[in-house]
């Protein structure tokens, strides 16, 4: 099979499972909302911001090295394996023994409690890390997609079941290592690779000047994504966390369906042309306007139902979540932006250059934090967004710099559906859309405006779409008009 069959292939599988995961995540995130209160999932927020920022010490970058590494034996495979499942372990320990710390941080007793079950995900989770970059490098998503959906649904089943018998915030936590558990047996049922009883410390060093920079950066990040979460927890109440988090979900699900699966599958793919500047330029140039596209659209129409979607599918009290969220969402189109100018680094082996790049960034991070410590929650969310934008022009600068990639292609490239999405925004808040009617007009209008100014534009992104959709069309219209 051809790369760009592999390469198609793969997005319809990672795209397909990632709508089936996502989808069903959401189904049972607004049963979970319904049942259980927003302070409940404050206090889980709080205890998964540090297991979240430790996760990256099971891998330590060996997936990204293995992935963009030539060639790997079973033993190279098997040494990672290890080395995987022994860092699992110890995080297990050691956040079991020291929850109370982080419960003290907090100064509630509840986290202590919640930190040490969920301590148990690292153990769980390192016994997949290797067969995952396995099929990421062979860009079989169907494998992934299967283990994600299914272990997704079954998490939620648990968690639902659970909410339903009183359990309160340990739902929460048995959905969350249900999900995990099963997600390994699946992956370890559906791939045929096992580890041998084999360890080579010289394969391990191999990896490590590639996968050394990844994981400082991943670190590094992890711990950035998850300030906002550990300051609101610290600072203002669960609750308020709760609504916080509740926002990052909706936001996370634009994220997810309108770029995840395809920078996940096209970091590989690039991989492998990074000795071919001008076909790596060309792929790297239409991937960014077609998520530039979906990232704008979907943003545009999240941030006119915003109210309506939170208020319709999670109740009334959620109600604080509104102004949040569209707020929030303002930003979001970004993020793939960012997505697929990181897989442009990696791909090409600049780990190293990568990681120090990030650093600049994360020092600018620190901004919005300190405003929401003196100003509160809103201004913080207000700056958060505003960074975003800085940063993503930030990037591109940056880009140009270390490699061959055309800045002013990039600048084109990103912003040609900032401005429709900017007129949205001053005609949303100059008059009142409070009825379903209006909304629906103002949709209607938005998306007319949006595609007409990218079809000028010739933007790559709305050709991509019209192009697969008359594909899609002349292969299916005979069922519809036989």
């Amino acid at each position: 099979m051809s790369l760009k069959d592999k390469t198609a292939k793969g997005i319809v599988w990672d795209m397909g499972g990632t709508v089936a995961r996502q989808g069903s995540g959401f189904i049972v995130s607004i049963v979970l909302a319904r049942l259980l209160e927003p302070s409940e999932f404050g206090l889980v927020g709080m205890a998964m911001a540090f297991i979240t920022i430790s996760q990256v010490f099971i891998d330590v970058g060996f997936s990204s090295a293995l992935i963009q590494n030539k060639e790997n034996s079973s033993v190279t495979y098997s040494s990672v394996f290890y080395v995987n499942v022994l860092a699992g372990l110890l995080l297990t320990l050691l956040f079991y023994f020291g929850a109370p710390l982080i419960g003290s941080f907090y100064k509630n007793e509840a986290v202590t409690h919640l930190v040490q079950w969920l301590s148990l995900l690292f153990l769980v989770n390192s016994f997949n890390q290797v067969q995952t970059a396995i099929q990421n490098r062979n860009l079989n998503f169907r494998i992934l997609s299967i283990q994600t959906v299914v272990a997704s649904v079954m998490g939620g089943i648990a968690g639902i079941i659970c909410a339903l018998y009183d359990m309160g915030v340990y739902s929460l936590v048995v959905q969350q290592l249900t999900t995990a558990g099963v997600s390994t047996l699946v992956l370890w049922s559906t791939v045929s690779w096992r580890p041998e009883l084999r360890f080579s410390i010289v394969e391990v060093k191999k990896l490590t000047g590639f996968s050394a920079f990844v994981f400082f950066d991943q670190f590094v990040s992890s711990i950035f994504q998850k300030l906002d979460v550990i300051l609101i927890g610290k600072i203002f109440t669960s609750s308020i966390l709760g609504y916080y988090t509740r926002s990052l979900q909706l936001k996370d699900l634009v994220i997810t369906y309108s770029s995840t699966s395809i920078s996940k599958v096209f970091y590989p793919v690039l991989a492998t042309l990074k000795d071919n500047q001008q076909e790596f330029s060309r792929i790297y140039f239409k991937v960014i306007s077609v998520v530039a596209f979906l990232g704008y659209a979907i943003t545009g129409l999240l941030f006119i139902w915003g109210r309506d979607i939170i208020i319709g599918l999670f109740g009334q009290k959620w109600l604080p979540s509104v102004e949040m969220f569209e707020v929030l969402i303002l930003g979001v189109c970004n993020y793939p932006i960012n997505a697929m100018m990181i897989n442009a680094f990696m791909s090409k082996g600049r780990s190293k250059e990568n990681f120090l790049i990030g650093l600049l960034r994360k020092l600018f991070r620190v901004i919005p934090l300190v405003i929401g410590y003196f100003y509160g929650i809103m201004s913080f969310i207000y700056a958060q967004v505003s960074l975003s934008y800085f940063l993503t022009v930030l990037n591109v600068l940056l880009l140009a710099r270390l490699s061959e990639l055309d800045m002013r292609k990039h600048f084109l490239k990103i912003f040609e559906g900032v401005i429709p999405l900017a007129a949205l925004v001053i005609v949303f808040y100059t008059w009142t859309f409070d009825t379903i009617l209006l909304k629906f007009l103002l949709t209607v209008g938005f998306m007319s405006v949006f595609v007409l100014f990218n079809y000028m534009l010739k933007s790559e992104g709305v050709h991509f779409i019209k192009d697969n959709a008359l594909i899609l069309f002349n292969r299916y219209k005979h069922l519809v008009f036989k």
